[in-house]
Formats: structure tokens, sequence, C-alpha cells
């Protein structure tokens, strides 16, 4: 199964100078569609998601048939990046590659793309048997999943599936993620001129203040985390301020924890609110719900069985941030995820090796290796 590092290193060169921030894959995906075409796929096909998101492009379907009877296995990566992706200038030190220091690289997904692609074209080119692969690269992913949450999820057959969006090593991977809840507030309080008449005002910034300085923030436990990311407020400096918007949110693996760590911030931000003379007006929304894929699952059976054949041992990891993987376990299909070698995603430092995306490649050829060969077994 020999790995073709040139051509890897040059697909990732190419894509990665192809800005596709969310929303505006168009070009990127162009040039996907044309690859998977050459890597010899039996249908590729674009759904609607973008009519639904106003983006540019719908996530891209692809389907090999395979050689083997045995049901479909999917795998995933997604094709937008964060910003600052324009004018990327990738920078080749020894085995890593870098952007020049002014951009993010684009590793994440981008890598993943880049190994999808490649294993399907050995396991072509070397005639490997395996059952039918669904291929699914999303857009709009950084922004809320929203290229998976408006999947066209009739179009696939797959129950198991593995996404590439994990950073190295390639032993890695993550069985659970979780729960995520968005809150979204306006303190109001009342305007005065802060020079003539400030006793009549009410500053909706010192109650917002005041209910923030007394949340748990940050890791709450093993299993929780929470945040405050986003405050605006004030329109000018004599002028009390009367509204106060802020953004925050909170994860974790347990639902009960969960919901009792958005009732004390929302409780917070209402107290204080009332306290001051103000009041306040809180919406809570759902991003996307936890997973667990027990070791014993199907996923992780294949998971085990492709790692070890690298002679390796797998990682197991609960992670804790949402993915693709959320939404496709959401809809049925249990889902982990994998390793595409990426580090330091969202960063200026951002990079991936060479050697490491290669090892990813054999990875996804041995997970639909794998999987076909436990399904068969499983039939007989």
């Amino acid at each position: 199964m020999p790995v073709n590092r040139e051509r890897l290193l040059e697909d990732f060169l190419e894509l990665v100078r192809i800005p596709s921030p969310s929303l505006r894959e168009g070009r990127v995906a162009k040039a996907i569609i044309a690859k998977l075409k050459e890597a010899g796929a039996d249908d590729v096909e674009v759904d609607k998601a973008n009519e639904a998101i106003g983006g540019e492009h719908g996530n891209i379907i692809a389907r090999f048939d395979g050689s083997l009877n045995v049901p479909p296995v999917l795998l995933n990566a997604h094709i937008d990046t964060v910003t600052p992706c324009e004018g990327v200038v990738p920078v080749i030190e020894g085995d890593c590659i870098r952007s020049d220091g002014t951009t993010i690289l684009g590793a994440d997904n981008k890598a993943g793309v880049c190994v999808l692609l490649e294993a399907l074209r050995v396991m072509k080119e070397d005639s490997i048997e395996h059952g039918p692969v669904e291929v699914v690269f999303t857009v709009a992913e950084e922004i809320g999943l929203l290229g998976a949450k408006h999947l066209d999820y009739g179009r696939l057959s797959a129950k198991c599936g593995f996404v590439f969006d994990g950073g190295a090593p390639v032993s890695k991977v993550i069985m659970a993620a979780p729960t995520q809840k968005n809150i979204k507030a306006k303190v109001h309080g009342m305007a005065a001129h802060a020079g003539v008449s400030p006793e009549k005002g009410i500053n909706a910034i010192v109650l917002s203040s005041r209910a923030i300085a007394k949340m748990r923030l940050g890791r709450i436990d093993d299993e929780t985390t929470a945040n405050i990311g986003i405050i605006r407020g004030g329109r000018a400096t004599n002028i009390v301020p009367d509204l106060v918007e802020i953004e925050g949110e909170a994860r974790s693996h347990n639902e009960r924890k969960l919901d009792e760590q958005i009732e004390h911030m929302v409780s917070l931000i209402k107290a204080e609110a009332e306290a001051g003379g103000g009041k306040a007006e809180v919406e809570i929304e759902l991003k996307y719900k936890r997973f667990f894929i027990g070791e014993d699952e199907l996923p992780s059976l294949v998971a085990k069985k492709a790692i070890e054949a690298l002679g390796e041992k797998p990682i197991w990891k609960k992670g804790g941030g949402g993915s693709d993987a959320n939404i496709f376990n959401e809809h049925g299909i249990k889902t982990l995820i994998v390793s595409s070698g990426e580090q330091n995603p969202h960063m200026l430092s951002e990079f991936v090796c060479l050697s490491d995306m290669q090892r990813a490649t054999m990875l996804a050829i041995e997970l639909v290796r794998s999987f076909g060969e436990l399904s068969l077994s499983k039939a007989s």
C-alpha cells in the first residue's frame, strides 16, 4: 500500500492555497470534485445544504462501490476553514508544512480531505478489496456544523463512520464529545447623561459585569466547561449604557451537569439585572448533542483493528469540542473522530507533518479494509 508522498503534498499545497472560509467554499469544492472523479468515484453529487445556510456550495457526496458485499462505511472531512485564510503561503520546513505566519494554514481540515483522496486512490491502484464507501465532504463546519446539520441524509446508507478531523498521533481516537448549549442575553438598563444626571441611569455594563464576576467559568470539572465569549454594549462615554448583549456557552458530557451550569449562568444574569433595577432577556440554543461510542461497539472495533494493523495501540480520548461526528451520531450513523495529522488548529502557528498525513492515509485504508472484514465475519 504505497502512499504517494509527493502526490499527497501536491494536493495539500494546492488546496490550502484556495481560500475557503465558511459559506465560500465554491472554488475548493470544484477542485475536490475533480479529484474525486480522478480517484475513480462511481458517483459524485452535491446536495442543497447551501440553500438553507446561505452558502456558495452544498455538501459533496461521493460513492465508491467496492468489491465486497457488505454495508457501506462513511468517511468525512470538512472543506471550510477559519479565517484569516486569504493568500495562504505554505512554508515547507523539513517534514512539516506551516503558513508564513500571516494566515492560518488550513490543515484543519484540508489535511483530512487530502488524506481521504489519497487513500481512495491507493485502494484503487492497489486493487484493495473493500466494501462500499460513502465519502462526505461537508461545508460550513467551522460556524456551527451547518453543513452536517443540513446534509441530505436520505442520500446515505452508512451506519458506521469516521471523521478525519483529529490531531496527531494517528493512534488517537475521539470516542466521545459533549453537548453544547449557547446563551444569548440582553441586559437592559436605563440611559442617562453620564456627566449631568448619572443617578438617573442604570448602567447595563455594571449589571452584566456583576453577573459575570459571580459565574463559574472555564473548566468546571472533568466533564464540563463554560465561557462568556462576547460582550457588546455602550454608545459613548457620556451616556450611561442602557443595553448590553452577552454571548456565552457551556459544554458537558453529562446532561444534568450541563443543565445545572446553564441555569447557574442564566439565573445570575437575570438576578443581577433585576437587583440593579434593570431586566434581562435570555435565549438558550442547543448547538449539538453529545455522543459516546463504547470500545465494544463496531466503530471502535474497526478502529482498534486498523490501528493495530499499523503496529500501534489505540489511545481512546473524550473530546472537548464539537464536530460533524456529533451530527452524524444524532442521525444514527455511529461515528468516531480519527486523526488527519493537523496540529494547532485555528492558530497562525497551525502546522501539519507530511509523515502524519501519510500515517493517517494508511489508517483510512485500514479502516475501510477492517470494516469490510469485520462486516463479513459478522455476517457469517
